[in-house]
């Protein structure tokens, strides 16, 4: 059966998150089902790169499904007719076939999310709904200072949060990027793999400092603690965005 992989942008706000759960929106199984729709086929659910939370929202997710009935010389089909039952919410921005070994989860070797937040007493108008909010002055100063603690491995116990699954809190930050451009700071972190709200808490602890660049413990310290209430609150999920997801074969 050949597998199929899509790259996916999707808004996040009006989905409770990737994972198709009951009695409400996800864009795994309102893609599935435009999928079905589609390819008159009853396909299995769509696996993605990794599940993002309610009101995240993704740039180029890789999804990956298998189907019997596709036509390989037209998946352009596919795109185009998901694309129009999804219409602004969920776009198919490529196509194409895959080894039946390829899993977009376990063979990806990086992935960037990147995180907005307007600062200016005022609040957002053009970027409302998909930046934070913060009204006060942030030192940047302070903010790239301490997350310069976070990269490399560690035990990220402290960003990691309640009801997290993973078996070991062991993860690898390739690197933390925070920019300010006029009233829009965006922070940018690439790893391997991240733990459950890891990226939110982690700007949100960053957030912190750039608040009150005297602020105790500092992140080294916040990481040895291993103890997720040491660490700032979570940031909002509408400020986060999957960027792309990088496999041995390039980036996606």
């Amino acid at each position: 059966m050949p597998q199929i992989r899509l790259v996916v942008e999707y808004d996040g706000k009006p989905f409770s998150g990737w994972q198709a759960q009951p009695n409400v929106r996800t864009v795994q199984e309102e893609l599935h089902k435009a999928l079905k729709t589609v390819l008159r086929e009853d396909i299995g659910l769509p696996v993605a790169s990794g599940r993002t939370d309610a009101g995240v929202s993704a740039r180029r997710q890789v999804v990956c499904f298998k189907s019997d009935s596709i036509d390989l010389e037209n998946l352009q089909r596919v795109l185009v007719g998901v694309s129009s039952i999804l219409k602004n919410e969920v776009a198919i921005l490529a196509i194409d076939r895959v080894p039946d070994d390829f899993h977009p989860i376990h063979m990806a070797v990086a992935k960037q999310y990147s995180y907005r937040v307007w600062n200016h007493p005022s609040p957002p108008v053009l970027c409302y709904g998909s930046a934070m909010h913060v009204t006060g002055p942030i030192s940047m100063e302070a903010m790239l200072s301490e997350a310069s603690h976070l990269i490399g491995e560690h035990d990220f116990s402290s960003f990691r949060a309640t009801g997290c699954g993973a078996s070991s809190p062991v993860r690898t930050v390739t690197s933390i990027d925070i920019e300010r451009d006029g009233n829009v700071v965006e922070f940018r972190v690439v790893g391997q793999g991240f733990l459950k709200q890891m990226v939110r808490n982690i700007v949100g602890t960053l957030l912190e400092y750039g608040k009150d660049p005297e602020r105790q413990p500092s992140c080294r310290e916040v990481l040895q603690a291993k103890d997720r209430s040491v660490a700032g609150p979570t940031a909002e999920p509408w400020g986060l965005s999957l960027d792309w997801v990088e496999y041995p074969e390039g980036r996606l």
